[in-house]
């Protein structure tokens, strides 16, 4: 049988067992009842890790990151924008010149068309009445066109068989503008600007070189793109055709090919 009696050398033993058993289980202090560090390591870790985490989850998120700023908008966008002042801009249609002389005065003098930049405004140039006008989007620079795009302009009408003196430039823009955004000239009225312009000029044939022109040509006469062929002025019709800008055609043979292909094509759908 086992012995029970009280020896305090036994109890001494047992004492010290019992204290290597806490400390094997990780327990080398006092302890309460309330629950504290239960996950605590030997080298005093899991302590460090679960104030770390504490101040962590009580400390305040950081504010989101401000929003990036507005892009910059050109001169002429501001000047379109802020007709929301009462001033229409490029000016209220009612008040446009109806006689194609004061209309090239009023192009180049009216504060309502455009807002003053790096570049002059340019006149457009040729008779009323003429076989073939040409609209292309904006001045090249100083000039309508720039050379060599002048050159190739020449050349191409006389192999279309009109003279070049014979011929009516214009432009959607009145002044060579860095950058503009399209979709706000469109809104504003400049695609409506220049059918007038067309109306006054009375072409037999209108050439409109670039996509821009010809969307917002489209989206004022309330055609999609490619049903673009006519327009409607006081002297009857003129026919549309519409070719890649001068720059595209500068750059691609390709394209000039292309084009002279669809001119030699081509029916006159306003006769």
């Amino acid at each position: 049988m086992a012995d029970h009696s009280f020896h305090p050398e036994n109890l001494r033993e047992a004492f010290a067992a019992s204290l290597d058993w806490w400390a094997d289980a990780g327990v080398l202090e006092h302890v309460e009842d309330a629950p504290s560090a239960w996950l605590k390591e030997a080298d005093g870790k899991g302590d460090a890790q679960a104030a770390q985490s504490d101040r962590e989850t009580d400390a305040p998120s950081a504010p989101p990151p401000p929003p990036p700023p507005p892009p910059n908008r050109t001169a002429l966008s501001r000047f379109i924008a802020s007709g929301s002042d009462g001033a229409a801009h490029p000016g209220d249609p009612a008040q446009w010149p109806d006689d194609l002389d004061a209309f090239r005065t009023w192009w180049m003098e009216s504060d309502a068309l455009d807002p003053p930049g790096s570049y002059p405004r340019v006149a457009p140039r040729g008779p009323a009445q003429v076989q073939v006008m040409l609209l292309v989007d904006q001045p090249a620079g100083e000039d309508l066109l720039g050379e060599p795009a002048a050159m190739l302009a020449a050349n191409m009408l006389r192999a279309m068989g009109y003279a070049s003196d014979a011929a009516y430039f214009a432009s959607v823009l009145p002044r060579h503008t860095l950058r503009p955004e399209w979709d706000a000239v469109g809104r504003a009225g400049y695609g409506k600007l220049a059918q007038h312009h067309v109306a006054l000029v009375r072409p037999a044939q209108l050439i409109v070189l670039g996509e821009r022109v010809w969307s917002l040509l489209a989206h004022e006469m309330a055609q999609e793109d490619k049903a673009l062929t006519t327009i409607s002025h006081g002297g009857g019709k003129a026919a549309v055709f519409a070719m890649p800008d001068f720059a595209s055609l500068l750059r691609s043979p390709a394209k000039r090919a292309q084009t002279w292909t669809r001119w030699l094509n081509r029916s006159d759908p306003a006769q």
